[in-house]
């Protein structure tokens, strides 16, 4: 059974100048393991002043409402590995009557989330994992946020917008980080299935940055995240992937970034659909901490993909031996540099830029590059291609 709570029962002003810190963790303890809904004051702003711990099952209407931190921030830990600079932390799920299969169904919407500028290192919205030293043991509860929706969020004022830790199957619509110190969208950790539409991450320097974390004494690769639409950009890398595992971008716009709007050292199963992909300096850098470990079968289908080709001279730059890398229906100005040892497709696309008799596609060394002979420059000419065929 749900019932809605008003942090106003608890004391909470919500006028933008009172402390509402404990009055908020009120209301969220009075609800715990009871599926209630916080409704917040439409339009109210409450001032913060700690993490505020959002329990499994409790669900909040923000009404527009405004969570700001005010000119202090106390840094109290709620949980072992939970950063103390996190605004919000969305609790994963607890074990309740020694079972470890029950599901969270929550909701967040209309909600807006402010930092301050003093403090560099908070956090907006941290989710998951309670302790992740737990991951790492085989009999482990693993404190995930599991199917819950996120609607009309917005970030901002903080070092990084959202931080998943361990999400499962979870549902983003909307969200928007901006004016951020870091990243927009941090995915670190156990990530599973989770879909983003229409949201627009930006940050300093990174757009959406993708890690790994130990599971049981592994690596575990955040995977099988799709982005349907929106806007990641503003950064020095848009999309910056050190480990991860079949995502896919469908029509989302990648844009103003400083060094390259999508770059990875180990990203696996990875499709960009649809996408416009535009770098001031290298569009798309493909590489690997150790050339023992590739990049496999990374895709660009149907993408605009451009740079100013200033301070760069090649849009795409595919590393040493990285393997498995397709541009099929693209629209690509500028050239295209394969290093030693790689293999991939380039098919059915069209140059955008001016005429000219430079190489398009330049190989290095061994390795293959496939080259469809139905690629033309926009005059109806064949594209010129150098290096080892």
């Amino acid at each position: 059974m749900n019932y809605y709570l008003l942090p106003e029962d608890f004391g909470a002003k919500g006028d933008g100048v009172t402390d509402d810190t404990q009055a908020l963790k009120n209301c969220m303890a009075s609800a715990l393991r009871g599926m209630g809904i916080v409704n917040l004051k439409p339009r109210a702003t409450y001032i913060i002043s700690q993490t505020i711990v959002i329990p499994d099952y409790i669900s909040i209407i923000g009404n527009n409402a405004l969570i700001k931190v005010g000119g202090a921030w106390n840094q109290v830990s709620v949980g072992a590995s939970v950063p103390v600079d996190a605004m919000l932390w969305i609790k994963g799920r607890e074990p309740i009557a020694g079972t470890d299969l029950t599901m969270s169904t929550r909701f967040i919407s209309d909600l807006q989330i402010d930092g301050n500028a003093n403090y560099k290192n908070l956090i907006g919205m941290y989710m998951g994992t309670a302790d992740q030293s737990k991951i790492t043991q085989s009999s482990s509860v693993n404190y995930a946020v599991y199917n819950s929706t996120f609607k009309n969020i917005s970030i901002s004022h903080v070092f990084t917008g959202l931080f998943l830790a361990e999400v499962w199957g979870c549902f983003f619509e909307s969200i928007t980080a901006f004016y951020i110190g870091d990243s927009g969208l941090k995915i670190q950790g156990q990530i599973v299935n989770n879909t983003f539409v229409g949201c627009h991450f930006t940050g300093s320097n990174n757009g959406v940055y993708v890690n790994g974390a130990i599971y049981q004494g592994f690596i575990r690769r955040p995977e099988g995240c799709m982005f349907i639409g929106g806007y990641i950009g503003s950064a020095r890398w848009g999309v910056n992937v050190v480990q991860g595992l079949a995502f896919k971008f469908s029509h989302v716009i990648i844009d103003l970034n400083t060094h390259f709007a999508i770059t990875g050292a180990d990203m696996s199963d990875f499709v960009f659909d649809g996408c416009w992909i535009y770098s001031k300096t290298r569009a798309i850098d493909i590489q690997a901490f150790f050339t023992t470990k590739n990049n496999t079968y990374v895709a660009f289908h149907n993408c605009n993909i451009f740079s100013d080709g200033v301070a760069d001279p090649y849009v795409v730059f595919v590393h040493v031996r990285q393997n498995g890398i397709v541009f099929n229906g693209c629209k690509i100005k500028g050239a295209m540099y394969w290093d030693d040892g790689t293999s991939g497709v380039v098919t059915n696309c069209l140059w955008g830029d001016p005429p000219t008799s430079r190489a398009r596609i330049i190989k290095y060394g061994s390795g293959m590059v496939r080259q469809s002979l139905n690629m033309f420059k926009h005059d109806g000419t064949l594209i010129v291609t150098s290096g080892t065929n």
